[in-house]
């Protein structure tokens, strides 16, 4: 039989548990100053069970050597061990002497012995108080201060927090602190793939979007469940696929969403179907929005943590006017001349009242990207009803927006306003479309490397 050689050296110093494995393992990540590197149980399993394509990253080399002070080419060999005859212990105690037989015995009894002292104290390990409330209290920061950071410094600090949580889940059987783990879990993997979006990777944000989804039904937890299928619509609504976005508007319905899990995801569903150009139900969207706004009861946990999870009337209704202007965008030439002045006055409406409530929150609640995005919404009305002064005062404070700040949300809305410059001439238009071009340009999403 074949044994890795790592498994050989864990089981000699009492380390095959992953319990006391991962303690040994960060103690030594620390001393060798990868403070925040860690290793999954199921990580863990897989270097043990010497099924193992190629070697673990250089860090995880490095922290291994220092603890069994071997290499890793060393450490991930298969080695010959010596088996019973017949393949089972039991067997092959028969094949001894009786005195040898009786020892043998013994061994197995005092194995089987220690092995279900572990077993049972398995079955009470539990993370501390403290531990719970500080995991806790790291997601609910990272939430309530999502829209007021940029998404290039506030993604490392999400990675950290989503792989500590993943490492203390191995630490704890109580099935009360796994399902909140796993729910911390879901609400860490959103906020990825909301950051994902801002910096425009789509496809990693749906990815965490559906792990986000994973852990919401692990726990039966409807609201984020409803969130994460939010997540997976308003990432192909970015990625100009919006066909899918209702596909995925349609799986969250499935939860039968109400109050403002509904709302969110009927103001989502406006924004997919003006991207498809139908009226019709774009503004039915809009009308579902604002029902399930007014019956809403106040009980959803997501929108008790706040922030980014918090769906408020200033979001909702920037959501609604990105659905009419994007109407116009699809069907303006197909709209009589009444009929496109309503929808900009409606644009203008939306966008006032949500830019007066984003302005009236405390100042450390307010979003400088979110008040970019309605600023931006009012200005591209403005110059549809060819008030283009008016739409340069507007945007003036917007394109004031730092360039970490600049996401893929913020530089999409400009993709309108940018085409009906191009149609216009004069000097007040090509003065403000020089304007967005070096707003766009010194962008620090848009210099990402793709893949990055």
């Amino acid at each position: 039989m074949e044994v890795i050689v790592l498994r050989q050296l864990a089981e000699k110093r009492d380390l095959v548990h992953y319990a006391s494995f991962i303690r040994v393992f960060e103690a030594a990540a620390r001393e060798v100053g990868h403070t925040d590197l860690t290793v999954s149980d199921r990580q863990w399993d897989r270097w043990l069970s010497g099924r193992m394509k190629g070697l673990p990253h250089p860090r995880a080399r490095e922290v291994l050597r220092h603890v069994f002070d071997r290499p890793a080419t060393e450490l991930f060999r298969l080695v010959d061990v010596l088996a019973p005859p017949c393949g089972d212990v039991a067997s092959g105690l028969q094949d001894l002497p009786s005195e040898d037989r009786a020892k043998g015995l013994y061994e197995l009894m005092m194995d089987a012995a220690d092995r279900s002292r572990e077993a049972a104290g398995d079955a009470e390990l539990m993370l501390g108080g403290a531990a719970m409330e500080q995991l806790q209290d790291n997601v609910i920061q990272l939430a309530r201060t999502f829209l007021q950071r940029p998404p290039t410094t506030i993604f490392p600090e999400l990675t950290t927090v989503r792989d500590h949580i993943a490492a203390r889940k191995s630490r704890t059987r109580k099935p009360a602190q796994l399902g909140e783990l796993n729910f911390l879990s879901g609400v860490v993997t959103a906020l990825l793939a909301e950051a994902c979006i801002d910096l425009g990777e789509i496809t990693m944000a749906r990815h965490h979007a559906r792990a986000a989804w994973s852990f919401a039904i692990s726990i039966d937890h409807v609201p984020l469940a409803v969130h994460a299928r939010g997540l997976m619509a308003s990432s192909s609504y970015w990625a100009g696929r919006p066909r899918e976005a209702v596909m995925a508007i349609s799986r969250a319905e499935e939860h039968r969403p109400t109050g403002l899990a509904a709302a969110r995801v009927q103001s989502i569903a406006a924004r997919a179907w003006s991207h498809l150009g139908d009226t019709d139900e774009t503004m039915r969207a809009i009308r579902a929005a604002t029902e399930a706004r007014a019956e809403d009861q106040g009980s959803d946990e997501l929108q008790m943590i706040g922030g980014v999870f918090l769906w408020d009337e200033v979001r909702q209704r920037r959501c609604f006017s990105t659905a009419l202007l994007q109407l116009l965008h699809q069907r303006g030439d197909d709209f009589e001349t009444a009929a496109v002045r309503r929808f900009t006055g409606q644009v203008l409406t939306h966008t006032q009242q949500a830019l007066d409530m984003a302005q009236a929150l405390p100042t450390d609640e307010r979003s400088q990207m979110v008040e970019a995005t309605i600023r931006i919404e009012m200005a591209t009305a403005l110059v549809l009803l060819g008030d283009l002064p008016g739409a340069r005062e507007c945007l003036a404070v917007a394109l004031r927006l730092p360039a970490d700040m600049r996401s893929l949300p913020v530089l999409h809305r400009l993709v309108g306003m940018r085409t009906r410059l191009a149609a216009q001439t004069g000097r007040a238009a090509r003065q403000l479309g020089d304007d967005v071009a070096a707003f766009v340009q010194g962008s620090t999403v848009k210099a990402l490397p793709a893949g990055s």
